[in-house]
């Protein structure tokens, strides 16, 4: 007999389906720097100058190698689902102190500095930026400042660039817009994500408009901080790179007084600052439309040419790490939806190791509907360390091994002060003992309250009634309120606050990365297939999981509701308002749970009582789901 086959991981179907959106998206790249290698080529020979297997393929290749370092980037910090912090400095202090930050401003600023060598090399003798201008005959070489300036700034860009892919999280892939369905039509099917030539086009002609608007702010104000910040630096350093290379240039060579700011030179900024940032955002969103497609290969799910796909399914759902958890979760909901074959399959599937391929899924599910109401249960009843009461009768108190301590005093009693000077030493030294050991002699000793009395009349003859209403610890308190609660109003005080909706988050989803999506794609497996299975279980499985269901997605419902409705704003959340209560997230799973009531007793309500569904399970069942109807009809 042969040997069963090892079930493959799930995470052996996800790796090549992500090599090769990372191919498709790295194609596209390499569309953008055929582009920019035509647009600052140069111009002498128009055929040459757009030819690939000439000086334009080789730049491109050189060129490719500054979106490459995004792409290395991406990859090395990928993560599902957005960040949960409790307000913006709270990122920011969070990731200022990750390695992340560090490796994000080493591949921009690295890419800067690949693209600058690769411009300057590409443009014509013209342009006047080689590293030395060639003086006379009797003329010592001199360093030539305009290429600084690119270099200078093109690092400032990848600063920039590095601020804003840390700002705007572009490593996470997956958001909230893939469950909107949801919230505009309950009822219906969620429609398949468009085609990614179509996303990027239509992402690209926003993204134009915003490398137009970036680039001419850096034409106008680089020129400006170049002189007032790094200009000397600058020069410094290119001084000493170009005595390394062996140019002939005077160690007290002087900065020019006047900056080199022609107007050729500004128009070159513009352009190659305009390419550099295509290169840059245009890789970004090549690689997130690319990679977050759906998991299906040829039009099947990712496991299907598995040996066992329920058990490699089975396997990303119980996976550790999140992005394969995520991406098994999404295929789960996939097959639940579009695949009735895959279901019937899941369904007859009863003979493997750890039990039927449903209750396994529907296990690892629960699961992670149940962390919500953990994580509320947690922060509403936080855990304290309890201290076990002892009771001294059941103590058994080990045998006495050595002798019982001895009754009477064991330390020495000083001798009676023989001499007059003995005794005045003992006076003054039992003195001072009584007085330390009674702190409260000290505040009624003549010399405190004469000195309180004291400062009590300067305060008095020297302050008037208001100065003295100023200093007092309750105006001076209300004073700081006053404008620590102007400052978190204003522009300056928003990343400090603590906004409501950040922090139903933080405690629904998790921390430090939402489980939004996740959650919201179990529901909706779930749901899918236990309608499904009244038509395609012909075991019945599927009906005896029915309460537990019902019963969890009730749990979850008001634990959400409970939290939304109990938890105090912050009092940094100084714009709260009640309407505020209906956070975006939650009400999408809060949408997903009603429907999936609605649906499931809709399906099995009539034949409650032989699944073991109490009336009572059935009665709060309806009445969340008619919720769902009311918001519909309102």
């Amino acid at each position: 007999m042969a040997a069963p086959s090892r079930t493959r991981l799930y995470r052996e179907f996800l790796t090549p389906a992500l090599h090769r959106r990372f191919t498709q998206a790295a194609g596209v790249s390499l569309l953008l720097s055929y582009i920019t290698a035509v647009v600052i080529g140069d111009k002498a020979s128009f055929i040459w100058s757009w030819l690939p297997l000439g000086k334009a393929g080789i730049r491109t290749l050189l060129l490719f190698l500054s979106p490459l370092l995004v792409f290395v980037l991406r990859v090395a910090q990928l993560h599902c689902g957005s960040r949960s912090t409790a307000s913006p400095f709270h990122t920011f202090r969070q990731y200022l102190q990750r390695r992340d930050t560090l490796e994000t401003s080493f591949c921009y600023v690295l890419s800067a500095l690949l693209f600058s060598e690769v411009y300057i090399w590409s443009v014509s003798k013209e342009a006047n930026l080689n590293w030395v201008v060639q003086g006379r005959s009797w003329e010592r070489q001199r360093l030539n400042e305009r290429p600084i300036y690119l270099r200078s700034l093109y690092l400032g860009l990848a600063l920039l660039q590095t601020g804003i892919h840390l700002w705007k999280d572009y490593d996470k892939i997956r958001g909230s817009a893939e469950h909107v369905h949801y919230v505009s039509a309950p009822h219906e099917s969620s429609q398949a994500p468009a085609n990614p030539v179509t996303q990027l086009k239509s992402r690209f002609a926003k993204l134009l408009q915003e490398i137009g608007i970036m680039s001419c702010f850096s034409a106008i104000v680089g020129p400006i901080l170049y002189s007032l910040t790094v200009r000397k630096t600058a020069w410094r350093l290119s001084l000493a790179c170009a005595r390394f290379l062996q140019w002939d240039i005077p160690r007290t060579a002087e900065l020019s007084i006047i900056p080199p700011y022609h107007i050729t030179l500004i128009i070159r900024s513009l352009i190659s600052s305009s390419c550099l940032l295509l290169l840059w955002r245009g890789s970004n969103i090549a690689f997130s439309v690319y990679v977050a497609q759906e998991p299906v290969k040829r039009g099947q799910p990712l496991t299907q040419d598995s040996s066992d796909p329920n058990g490699s399914l089975i396997n990303g759902l119980r996976s550790r790490k999140s992005l394969v958890k995520t991406f098994a979760f999404w295929e789960l909901a996939k097959i639940s939806q579009s695949f009735p074959q895959r279901r019937v399959f899941i369904f007859k599937d009863i003979d493997r190791p750890g039990g039927p391929a449903w209750s396994q899924i529907s296990s690892e599910c629960l699961k992670i509907i149940q962390g919500i109401t953990t994580r509320v249960s947690e922060y509403s009843n936080p855990s304290t360390p309890q201290q076990a009461s002892m009771n001294p009768e059941q103590l058994q108190s080990l045998p006495r091994l050595g002798i019982p301590p001895r009754e009477e005093p064991v330390v020495l009693q000083p001798p009676a002060p023989s001499t007059r000077r003995e005794m005045v030493e003992s006076k003054v030294g039992s003195f001072a003992k009584s007085y330390g050991n009674n702190p409260a002699s000290g505040n009624g000793s003549p010399v405190v309250q004469q000195s309180k009395y004291y400062l009590e009349q300067a305060r008095t003859r020297l302050l008037s009634p208001e100065q003295q209403q100023a200093i007092s610890p309750a105006h001076v308190q209300s004073t700081f309120n006053t404008y620590l609660t102007r400052f978190l109003h204003s522009w300056f005080g928003q990343p400090f606050r603590q906004t409501f909706a950040r922090r139903v988050r933080c405690i629904a989803f998790g921390q430090p990365f939402s489980e939004f999506v996740t959650i919201v794609d179990a529901i909706d497996a779930l749901t899918r297939m236990a309608t499904a299975s009244i038509k395609e279980d012909d075991y019945g499985k599927v009906a005896m999981d029915i309460p537990t269901i019902v019963r969890t997605f009730v749990t979850a419902h008001q634990s959400l509701e409970r939290l939304t409705a109990a938890l105090q704003p912050h009092w940094t959340d100084v714009e709260f308002q009640e309407s505020q209560r209906e956070v975006g997230d939650v009400q999408v799973t809060l949408t997903a749970l009603r429907q999936g009531l609605g649906e499931l007793i809709g399906a099995f309500g009539a034949f409650a009582a032989e699944i073991g569904l109490e009336e009572q399970d059935v009665r709060v069942a309806k009445m969340i789901a008619g919720k769902k109807a009311k918001m519909i009809e309102g």
